[in-house]
């Protein structure tokens, strides 16, 4: 039986390296990469073509005559791009080509339309999609769990590592981790209970105040003296416009953890499926084990930020 075909756009990135990874470790799928020439080297793409992966040297920018000659033949188009990048040329390529399903660059919270400015977009490459009749699957994830974790005290305090906390420390939201969304889009891109529909790859649902306690258990920090932000001060910075990447974090944080939208409940009631059903077999982290590996490795999220839009940070007043 032949495999299936998935061309991945944004596979040096966080989400589309973990979808990537986990399609390669399945062994079920043909997996293509677009790869600008710049980016040949990058450990985590020689990382991919040393496990399997096919390289299309490439843009996303590039003509739609020339994107639909790379998706020839492809079954599954997966599009991990930043949300700001036009993916209109690419999905109309995928059209073209007679790609069989289209998973645009979603892979974020649950909320309404008119909440974030980012998800809206999101929003408007659905009906983009759907207004060309192509066949696809839009899959959301909810936070990630690592953005639960606070930073130390230590760590420098930027609009990424902010010392603080916003809204009710005991909301529970959607979360997810990496592994766990590789493997889940590995089953939902072939699964035909999921096409033409929206489905929620999930851990599970899980508060700051329990996020917390963990990593105060496996850090020996105490992060009482983390401040909250007001409710009034996200709403100042969802409203700026100023800072791009500001807005677009306030934005975030009025959504789950201010208006509560990023929940299992919510997102069913929008209509979503819901990944642990569909594939209970899919196994759950340790959220004490991804503590201790998030504060090992040291990472931090970097979307190329510059300096300016990173110490552009929320006043507590403390």
């Amino acid at each position: 039986m032949s495999k299936t075909h998935v061309f991945i756009v944004g596979a040096s990135g966080y989400t589309g390296g973990a979808i990537a990874k986990a399609l390669l470790e399945a062994q079920t799928f043909r997996l293509s990469i677009l790869v600008r020439q710049s980016s040949i080297n990058k450990p985590g793409i020689k990382e991919l073509t040393d496990a399997g992966a096919e390289v299309v040297i490439g843009d996303i920018s590039e003509s739609p005559e020339k994107l639909e000659s790379y998706l020839k033949g492809v079954d599954v188009l997966i599009s991990t791009v930043l949300v700001m990048v036009d993916q209109k040329p690419l999905i109309l390529a995928a059209k073209k080509a007679g790609v069989g399903r289209v998973v645009p660059s979603d892979f974020g919270p649950t909320a309404p339309k008119g909440v974030m400015g980012m998800h809206d977009l999101k929003l408007g490459i659905r009906d983009y999609i759907r207004g060309l009749d192509l066949p696809h699957t839009f899959i959301e994830v909810g936070w990630w769990l690592s953005g639960m974790f606070p930073p130390l005290h230590s760590a420098r305090n930027t609009l990424m590592t902010q010392k603080v906390y916003v809204g009710d420390r005991s909301q529970k939201l959607i979360y997810s981790t990496l592994p766990t969304i590789g493997k889940m889009v590995a089953r939902i891109i072939v699964d035909p209970r999921t096409l033409n529909q929206t489905v929620v790859a999930y851990d599970g649902e899980i508060s700051i105040s329990e996020t917390w306690q963990v990593t105060e258990k496996v850090t020996g920090e105490d992060f009482s003296d983390y401040p909250k932000v007001s409710d009034e001060e996200i709403e100042k910075g969802c409203q700026q416009t100023d800072n791009w990447a500001k807005k677009a974090v306030a934005d975030y944080y009025r959504s789950s953890f201010i208006r509560g939208d990023n929940t299992l409940a919510k997102a069913e009631a929008l209509g979503c499926l819901d990944s642990r059903k569909l594939y209970n077999d899919v196994p759950y982290p340790d959220v004490e084990e991804e503590a201790r590996n998030h504060y090992a490795s040291g990472f931090v999220l970097d979307y190329g930020l510059s300096e300016e839009h990173l110490l552009d940070v929320f006043e507590t007043g403390a």
